[in-house]
């Protein structure tokens, strides 16, 4: 019993405590080698793809020109309907504009925590909106083919 005792008191004693074997001197320099910046495309090709990038709008506004829509006859649909629909277009219309510009933001100086704050704020506001544009266009379609 005290062998073994004596025994465990020599293995603590020639045990070390974390760290104590580690030994701490001078080491040399390390010198880290960077790779070299990668260079910017060509600026034919970034305006290439701009104009890609823009295609669909135009494809859109082309369509729409086709379609006989044209900007005047929006405003005009706009303004002989009920104040609360136009209100409720312009209302949807502007928040999604709000959500595109922290898009921006958060592409230029936001960091994520900041945009998803903002952007909790804004989704129920763009919701709201919406919801109540599209109910109101749907109820003047209604009228239009009830009418019909």
């Amino acid at each position: 019993m005290i062998t073994t005792l004596i025994t465990l008191s020599l293995f603590a004693l020639s045990t070390y405590a974390a760290g104590d074997e580690d030994v701490f001197e001078w080491r040399p320099e390390i010198h880290h080698v960077f790779r070299e910046a990668e260079s910017m495309p060509p600026v034919w090709f970034s305006q290439l793809f701009t104009l890609i990038a823009l295609s669909p709008w135009l494809v859109l506004i082309v369509g729409w020109f086709g379609l006989g829509v044209t900007p005047v006859k929006v405003l005009g649909q706009l303004v002989s309907g009920p104040i609360m629909r136009l209100l409720s277009i312009i209302g949807f219309l502007t928040s999604l504009i709000a959500v595109e510009y922290l898009f921006y933001l958060y592409w230029t100086r936001l960091n994520i925590f900041d945009t998803l704050t903002y952007l909790a704020i804004l989704l129920p506001i763009v919701f709201l909106f919406g919801q109540q544009a599209l109910s109101q266009v749907q109820l003047k379609r209604k009228k239009s083919t009830s009418v019909q």
